[in-house]
Formats: C-alpha cells, structure tokens, sequence
C-alpha cells in the first residue's frame, strides 16, 4: 500500500461542492469527491477514497486543492496525473501527484489554507466572468475595506461569521494574512488562515462590500467579533467568486 498526494484543480459550477454526498439522488449535480473516485476505480481497480483538503461548497472553485489517495496501484507518481485526467471531466484536472508519506492525510495534515475571493466592481455585468467574480455594481471604497480588514488578523473566536449548519467544535480560527487588491475593474481578497468555518470567507466578503458601499463603518466588522450571533455579519457573499488556491503541510509536505 502507498499514499498518493494530489494536486487538483477544478471549476465547481457544476457540482454540489467537494465532499460525496450520502443517498445523492439520481441526476442531482454530482460532488467533485465522487468524480475523482470514479476515475481512481478506472485507472486502478480499487474503490479508493480521495480525501481533499478543503471541503469546498457547491459552486466554489479550486486551483490548488490537495487530495490524499491509499492505493496499491503501482503506477508511478508521475504518470498518474495523466491516466487520472483521462477519466475525468474538463472541469476537473489533476496538476501533479507525488508519493507521500505512510498515514499522510490531505486534511488533518493540512497547517494551512488560503483563498481568494474576486469582486467584479463596475456598473456592466460580464459575460466571461459570470461564474467567476461576484458582480457589484455600485462603487467600493477599497481602502475602507482595508482598514476593516486589519483587525481581523490574527487570533479571533469567528462564531459571529460562522454559516448555519456548522458543526465546528470550537469556532477559533488564527488568521495569518488578509490582503484585498485592486487591478482596474478586479477587486480580489486573499486570505490564510490555520482553518475557516463553513462560510467564513463569504461572511467576511459580505460584510466588507457593506463596509465598501458605506453602510457599515470600518471598526464594525471587528466589533462585531464580540457578538456570536451572526444576524449582524454578512450576507453571505456568493459562492461562485470564491476560489480554493493553496493548502500548506509545514516543511516536511507542503502543498
């Protein structure tokens, strides 16, 4: 038996998110897991579970998600991007594979993640960019969301930007970096932390684009860290601006 690392990217406009969903019924979008299964059983034999590192929501994409495989395939590491790729769908890829350590999981494992969320900001929706960036018309003030963002780095209980239907133990998240950027039209957050609660990242772009448009002030959002009633925080921005780009393992396995 070996472990195999993945490195996956994927388009998630038609799946109902990573993780396989239990009783799924016959024609309901198909989840990205599931996918990836299908093609692990056609290119080895074994009905292997892959294990990703972030359970990315229906609609939400990925351009460096991990996965972890236990296989006795013994095609070799190098080869089984391609062998994958040909039993999957253009909307899911395999970039690179490599043979990792015994017991290595994808999420356990994982010390790190960051994500970028893209902002479309003018008055024209567009017709590229409609399953990739969150539309908002209306002008931001891009330096007021900045100052919003700073005091949410660092060490914070995240209960007020937790989803409905999270079943975190506990709702502490360290984050190590937030960062929104501004290239013309393209307002983008990226953000890393050790780990995110269901929604978070959507929360936090929610109540930031109000801070933008000037219906929240810039000490709010922190403020409302204190209160773990989410009534407050968001709306939830939408899920197909959201983008999965980097998993990090520390020195001995990083992604």
């Amino acid at each position: 038996m070996r472990t195999l690392k993945l490195l996956i990217e994927y388009d998630g406009t038609g799946y109902c998110g990573w993780q396989r969903q239990r009783g799924s019924a016959a024609g309901g979008a198909p989840s990205v897991q599931a996918t990836l299964e299908a093609a692990v059983a056609a290119v080895t034999g074994e009905a292997a579970e892959v294990v990703g590192a972030g359970r990315t929501d229906a609609g939400v994409h990925a351009c460096g998600q991990v996965a972890s495989l236990v296989t006795r395939s013994r095609i070799a590491a190098g080869r089984m991007p391609a062998a994958l790729n040909g039993h999957l769908p253009y909307d899911i890829r395999v970039l690179a594979a490599e043979d990792a350590p015994d017991g290595f999981h994808a999420r356990h494992d994982a010390v790190a993640r960051t994500y970028r969320y893209e902002i479309l900001n003018r008055r024209a929706p567009s017709a590229l960019r409609r399953y990739r960036a969150y539309h908002v018309p209306e002008p931001l003030d891009a330096e007021a969301m900045r100052r919003a963002l700073a005091p949410l780095v660092g060490r914070h209980d995240f209960a007020a930007y937790r989803g409905a239907g999270s079943h975190a133990k506990t709702t502490a998240c360290v984050v190590r970096e937030a960062v929104w950027r501004r290239d013309g039209d393209l307002l983008a957050l990226t953000i890393t932390a050790d780990r995110f609660l269901r929604h978070m990242v959507r929360m936090l772009v929610g109540t930031l684009v109000r801070v933008g448009r000037g219906r929240l002030e810039p000490e709010s959002p922190v403020r409302f860290l204190a209160d773990p009633d989410n009534r407050r925080t968001g709306p939830t921005a939408p899920a197909h601006a959201l983008y999965l780009v980097r998993v990090d393992y520390g020195d001995a396995s990083d992604g």
